[in-house]
């Protein structure tokens, strides 16, 4: 009796075997643990800007306001600035050197993509379909639910960012005098890029569940034999 039959498929359990991969030339695009935390303190300075114009609905403008708002938007730039400089001089050197890092990258997961394949295809076609679709759903799912948030925007890259940058700092002089409808506007682009830059994460992980349950599939269907065809003489 074919065992793999009895198997079934965990997501949880490929995600294991994909965290456990060793990151390769590729580990420079991670994010340092200190610039996580840098970013945290970031997103609270953002709030902390913002909190003033909330305030000013119910109380009187006062200047300590004023200098909330500063020191919000001080502690953006300060703890946003590292991470910033950072993703530039990454993307820099991966445009500059792009061929070498792709090239050693892709020899450097092949072998471990290898011992993925081989494991998936424990498991029965019927399996793999049927999770192959949930990730193909799923997938579909987020796709429509970015477009439906955001539209467009998911293409502008940090864009949103420096609009909504320049929206407060045109008015550093006098932040409390900053319309409303400028404020909202601000924050809103930050918490769209935000949540947009997390929802592509999660769809880049699905395509890369996608690929190698189709891959193991087709494997699974026309097995082959290691070193070459089993029919070419010598």
């Amino acid at each position: 009796m074919d065992t793999s039959t009895k198997k079934r498929f965990s997501f949880a359990a490929l995600d294991q075997r994909l965290r456990d991969i060793p990151d390769g030339p590729a580990g420079m695009l991670n994010t340092p643990p200190f610039l996580k935390v840098l970013n945290v303190v970031a997103f609270v300075g953002a709030l902390v800007g913002v909190l003033p114009y909330f305030l000013i609905k119910w109380m009187v403008p006062a200047e300590w306001m004023v200098w909330v708002v500063k020191s919000g938007l001080v502690v953006l730039i300060v703890a946003g600035l590292p991470g910033f400089l950072r993703n530039c001089g990454v993307m820099g050197l991966g445009v500059w050197r792009w061929r070498d890092d792709q090239v050693r990258q892709l020899d450097h997961d092949r072998d471990y993509f290898e011992c993925i394949l081989d494991w998936l295809k424990g498991f029965s076609p019927a399996e793999l379909a049927r999770s192959e679709r949930i990730a193909r759903l799923s997938l579909a799912q987020l796709t429509a639910k970015i477009g439906f948030l955001a539209g467009g925007l998911d293409k502008l890259g940090l864009l949103p960012v420096f609009v909504s940058a320049f929206l407060f700092m045109r008015q550093w002089s006098d932040l409390l005098a900053m319309p409303a409808w400028q404020v909202i506007l601000g924050a809103f682009l930050v918490l769209i890029y935000v949540i947009i830059s997390s929802a592509n994460l999660m769809r880049i992980r699905l395509q890369l569940y996608q690929s190698l349950l189709i891959e193991a599939d087709k494997r699974k269907e026309s097995p082959r034999v290691e070193g070459g065809d089993a029919s070419t003489p010598g």
